[in-house]
């Protein structure tokens, strides 16, 4: 069974990808202008999925926005990007 499973609908359908452990998997959904791209990556024993803000299509730097883990109590938690650190820890 794979660590990550990821699926996108679009006009030509379904499509689906896995990913392991250690291979991780990235996602990137975006316009002309703008996006949104999540990797998950296992880290210390528990998966974590970073997301950023992009400008889609037309390039340029993405900017972090936080994490998704799963906390200590074993709640599923979004920790945003704070301040100026927007660079994934």
């Amino acid at each position: 069974m794979s660590q990550f499973y990821s699926s996108i609908r679009g006009g030509r359908g379904e499509a689906t990808r896995c990913g392991s452990k250690r291979s991780g998997i990235t996602g990137h959904i975006r316009g002309w202008g703008s996006g949104v791209l999540v990797t998950g990556d296992h880290v210390d024993g528990k998966d974590v999925f970073h997301i950023y803000k992009t400008r889609g299509s037309s390039g340029g730097p993405a900017m972090w926005l936080g994490k998704v883990t799963i906390s200590k109590a074993g709640n599923c938690v979004f920790i945003p990007a704070s301040g100026r650190n927007r660079r994934p820890e």
